[in-house]
């Protein structure tokens, strides 16, 4: 079976593991749905990504947050 492309509905906390200040200071700091997602693309689960939010004001700094995790999620491939 092909694997299937994943939309991901909304941009916050548990999804990204970014809230509107910047990064979560809870257990979810690299967000849950996202990291387990990237992680089932690696295995070739997954296909493609995708993200909606309400208005995509919070993209630019998501699209910094992976940068910032290092080794937590470097052979992700995201």
């Amino acid at each position: 079976m092909e694997p299937l492309n994943v939309l991901m509905v909304g941009t916050g906390e548990y999804t990204t593991g970014f809230v509107g200040t910047g990064g979560s200071q809870s257990d979810k700091k690299v967000g849950v749905v996202g990291l387990s997602m990237f992680d089932l693309r690696r295995r070739g689960k997954v296909g493609k990504l995708a993200m909606v939010g309400v208005n995509g004001s919070k993209y630019p700094a998501i699209r910094k947050a992976p940068r910032q995790l290092g080794p937590t999620i470097r052979d992700s491939a995201i």
